[in-house]
Order: C-alpha cells, then sequence, then structure tokens
C-alpha cells in the first residue's frame, strides 16, 4: 500500500479491528462477519486513495543522433515526437494510460546504435521504438530489436531488407516507400530531359543499389558508379562525358560531391534522393548547389497544408524553432505507435510488445501526410513523392 498522510500501519489497523469488534451492540447480531471485514476494508483502501491518482504508465522509446555532425536530425524529431505524445495524454491518454518517453542518442554511429538499442530493450515498460533515421545506424541496430521483440517504426529509411514481410509480427515498420520506387522517379525525371547515360556516385546505399538495377529498364547507361572514397572518382565522372550525376551518399558526402564537381567546372545536372533535403548537405555544397534536385517523401513543412498546421503546433514545443524535413514523418510514426497502442490494450486489457508487433501491419493513419498503411513488406509503399530543386542560397523550392 502505497505510504499518505491517511495510510495505517499495521498496528494501526489490528487497533482499528479491536476497537469495531468490542463497540458492537446487540443489533451486532445482525452483522454478519464478513459484512464487519468488508466494511473495515472499504474504509483502508478509501483512506489509501490520493485525490486525482495518475494514471499508469507505459513508454515509447526513440533513437536518433543527439550530438555529433547529425546532431540537428536528433532535435527536430523529437520536438516532433514530443509533440504528438503531449496531444495524447493531453486527451486523456491512450486506452486508461500516460504514454512517457525515453530517449537515447546513437551519434549517428552504428555501434552506439546497437548499443541504444540494447538499452531500450532491457526497459520493461518500453513496448515499442522510432528510430534511427539513417539507413547505416538502422541497419545496424536492427538485429537487436528483433531479438529482444521490440517492434521498431523507422521512418527515413528506404532499405526494403530492414522489413522483410513473410511474418504477420511486425518488429521492424518503414514508413516510406521502398529505394527502388525512389530511383524509378529519379530515372525517369532523367529519362524525360533526353539523357541516355548518368554517372553514379555512391556509398553503398539502398538508393544507389536501385539505380543501378533500375537504369536497365529506362534504357539507361550508368557509368561510372565510383564511390565518393576513390581517389580518382572525380577525374572518371568528368571523363565520362555524363552530363547528369546520381548522388546517393550521406548529406555531408553528397555536399562534398557537389562542391567537388563545382570545383571542378562541370556543369551538369545533380539528383538525388532524400538525404539532398539535409541543411548539412546544401552547407557544404555551398555555391555549387544550386540547381540540385531531389525527391523525398517527406515534404518541408510549408509545402502541404496539413504539415504547415502541424508546422505551428511544433513551434509550440520547441521554443519556436522550426520542423525541418524528418520532422512529419516522425509524428506520424509517433501517432502510427499511439493507435496500435490503443488497439492493443483494448484487445488484450495491458500493453505488450507481442501485442504491438502483431497489430502495427493493420495499423492504419490519416494524418499530416496523408493517408498511411503499410503493405505486406511492412513499408508504406504507396506514400507520395515530392520534388525541390535546391535555389542559390540552399532552399529548396518544390517543383511540379
Amino acid at each position: 500500500m502505497a505510504k499518505s498522510r491517511n495510510s495505517l500501519t499495521l498496528n494501526t489497523h489490528s487497533a482499528f479491528l479491536n476497537a469495531a469488534a468490542s463497540r458492537i451492540t446487540h443489533h451486532a447480531s445482525r452483522i454478519t462477519y464478513h459484512g464487519l471485514l468488508l466494511a473495515c476494508f472499504a474504509f483502508l483502501l478509501t483512506a489509501c486513495q490520493v485525490p486525482g491518482a495518475v494514471r499508469p504508465t507505459v513508454k515509447i522509446g526513440l533513437v536518433a543522433p543527439f550530438e555529433g555532425r547529425y546532431r540537428y536530425v536528433g532535435y527536430d524529431v523529437i520536438y516532433a515526437v514530443r509533440l504528438a505524445l503531449r496531444q495524447a495524454n493531453a486527451a486523456g491518454g491512450v486506452g486508461g494510460y500516460s504514454v512517457e518517453l525515453v530517449a537515447y542518442d546513437d551519434q549517428a554511429d552504428p555501434a552506439m546504435a546497437i548499443e541504444q538499442a540494447r538499452k531500450l530493450a532491457a526497459d520493461p515498460d518500453v513496448v515499442a521504438a522510432i528510430g534511427h533515421f539513417d539507413e547505416k545506424t538502422t541497419a545496424a541496430a536492427r538485429n537487436a530489436y528483433v531479438a529482444a521483440g521490440l517492434p521498431l517504426v523507422a521512418p527515413a529509411v528506404l532499405d526494403p531488407t530492414l522489413t522483410p514481410g513473410e511474418v504477420e509480427t511486425c518488429w521492424v515498420c518503414r514508413l516510406g516507400p521502398p529505394a527502388d520506387t525512389v530511383a524509378d522517379a529519379l530515372l525517369r525525371r532523367v529519362d524525360r530531359w533526353g539523357h541516355r547515360q548518368v554517372a553514379l556516385v555512391t556509398d553503398g546505399g539502398p538508393l544507389g543499389a536501385a539505380l543501378q538495377q533500375g537504369a536497365q529498364r529506362h534504357g539507361l547507361r550508368v557509368w561510372p558508379s565510383v564511390s565518393p572514397q576513390d581517389a580518382d572518382w572525380l577525374r572518371q565522372v568528368k571523363g565520362s562525358g555524363s552530363q547528369v550525376v546520381l548522388c546517393d551518399a550521406s548529406p555531408v558526402v553528397a555536399g562534398n560531391v557537389v562542391a567537388a564537381l563545382g570545383d571542378a567546372a562541370w556543369d551538369g545536372s545533380v539528383l538525388g534522393g532524400p538525404q539532398l533535403a539535409a541543411s548539412d548537405f546544401s552547407a557544404v555544397a555551398g555555391r555549387a548547389v544550386e540547381g540540385v534536385t531531389f525527391v523525398t517523401p517527406w515534404p518541408f513543412p510549408a509545402d502541404a497544408l496539413a504539415v504547415a498546421e502541424f508546422a505551428t503546433a511544433y513551434r509550440s514545443v520547441s521554443n519556436d524553432v522550426p520542423p525541418g524535413p524528418l520532422a512529419a514523418p516522425a509524428y506520424e510514426a509517433t501517432w502510427m505507435l499511439l493507435e496500435a497502442l490503443r488497439r492493443n490494450i483494448a484487445a488484450q486489457g495491458t500493453p505488450t510488445r507481442q501485442g504491438m508487433a502483431a497489430i502495427l501491419p493493420a495499423t492504419g493513419r490519416q494524418g499530416v501526410l496523408g493517408p498511411i498503411s503499410l503493405d505486406a513488406g511492412h513499408s508504406w509503399t504507396n506514400a507520395p513523392l515530392y520534388w525541390y530543386r535546391i535555389n542559390g542560397d540552399g532552399t529548396p523550392e518544390p517543383l511540379p
């Protein structure tokens, strides 16, 4: 029994019972022994209750980079997750539970991502997690979540191998399309421009692999295909005569690639995927960033009415800092988990990791990014794509 100003010690409990028994009058024969006990216990339970008792608590985890070069990603997404939880708790919680956030920093480092995933898994109150907002860290940590039976929603990765769909239980879900969908959009644009050959600069990510595999379907030749770590990658690209470079690399690496192309007076077009939406990309690329085009399933808040409304609410919890491109998917991922949690509690009475994993595949969401539903591969394959062109001051402008 919780200690309070009205709580009673065991000795006091005995004295109370003895005193109550000694005061029984000749009418006591009408009161059964069990009735007396029930009356006493009712009194004691009332004494132990605290007015405005709090709801039981369940936890959702978040792992993102909060320190290091990509710390802005962590702070972009954590305010979005906090906003969703604040809204849910203010509305009465979820299924009678308050929902708390447990956040860990992986510094965009694969080894640390594994360590932080294991920390989350060690807390039995954590029933699901969101993370890690990077292909390499999410891939590294994936098995730790699966081994612990802790479902993970990955809002910002394209690798379809992270979410195999051969089982009904969803331990890892992706809030976005597979890499080949994004690659196909990029290749179709190149095709419309009338180019038959493109150069590919890739650090080995899933988008680069999908671009190589999909080029043949569009009648395009990918040559050369180089790593930005190769000492002579720039010479190979310039020597190929390609007027289009497809770039699949982390924001900082991609920024260095574009800056080097600019310094070498290469005057072709650069296209890429969601990595080029990061502010770090434009900052590192400098003046050479003008004209770079990218496609992403996660629009900037100013470019969709519902997302713009979300941005206003976001500023109320972020000290007026505007949301970046990953805030909306993090917000939607949180609400999908909250809906799965509601269904889990309704079905089982108490939330469990297994229950959450079983319910997630059928959990949809009509939110700031439009209708979201997971396919058989546990991915949001039907996510709409948004095109942007970066202007001279580094600001992405929407394209048709």
